[in-house]
């Protein structure tokens, strides 16, 4: 636990909560391992409706487990995670060799909201305005805001005066990523959007989860 620890602020959130059943925090990614030694016994929900398929071994799975690994890993495993104590709910929508589109994020973030999801953490997006958003990722996440679910989505890591969607959206929370020391890492994006509704987090060599029960670093929005 101490490598994880190193994050600023996270030892003392864990004295306060490592989280709470009654709040579901859903994950909208690849593929999640659950078997991995990070994950097992956190009764992650995977919800496989939008999920056209693909190996559990690909780049999409490898995201989506460490991902979920940083937010839910059992603190006596060996990637302690953000908040293991909430609900976790996993709704995989990253595939290989298959483009995800912006109607696939709206199918996975209304899934999540069906599934009563008080979080929704989206490591993903397209490089675009908030108005050139499609109108059905639009109405998800208008609907989330009117209900109270807290959508999250990643910045974006190209490393650009850009925005991103659904990050840059009215009502999300935009997250670009930071060493640290806090300094912005040159691959996370800073456009407009993000910088007026944004705040960056740890996002250097984050220690995480990778399929096959081994663990690894990884860097990014």
């Amino acid at each position: 636990m101490g490598e994880v620890a190193a994050i600023a602020g996270l030892t003392e959130l864990w004295r306060l909560t490592t989280g709470d059943e009654r709040v579901t925090v859903a994950v909208v990614d690849g593929l999640v391992e659950q078997d991995h030694p990070a994950l097992t016994g956190t009764a992650l929900t995977q919800l496989r409706e939008v999920w056209t398929g693909g190996p559990a071994s690909g780049r999409a799975a490898a995201h989506g487990t460490a991902v979920a690994s940083v937010l839910f890993g059992r603190h006596d495993g060996p990637v302690p995670g953000i908040a293991p104590g909430c609900r976790p709910v996993s709704v995989p929508v990253f595939a290989e060799g298959r483009r995800t589109s912006q109607l696939d994020l709206a199918r996975a973030i209304e899934l999540a909201a069906d599934a009563g999801a008080h979080v929704i953490n989206v490591s993903g997006g397209q490089l675009a305005d908030p108005g050139e958003a499609e109108d059905a990722l639009a109405r998800a996440v208008r609907r989330c805001r009117e209900q109270g679910v807290l959508v999250v989505a990643a910045a974006g890591n190209d490393g650009c005066l850009c925005d991103h969607v659904p990050a840059t959206l009215d009502g999300v929370l935009a997250v670009g990523a930071c060493d640290e020391a806090g300094r912005p890492l040159e691959m996370s994006n800073y456009g407009p959007g993000s910088r007026r509704q944004g705040l960056l987090a740890p996002g250097a060599n984050v220690l995480v989860a990778v399929p096959g029960g081994a663990t690894g670093r990884m860097s990014g929005t």
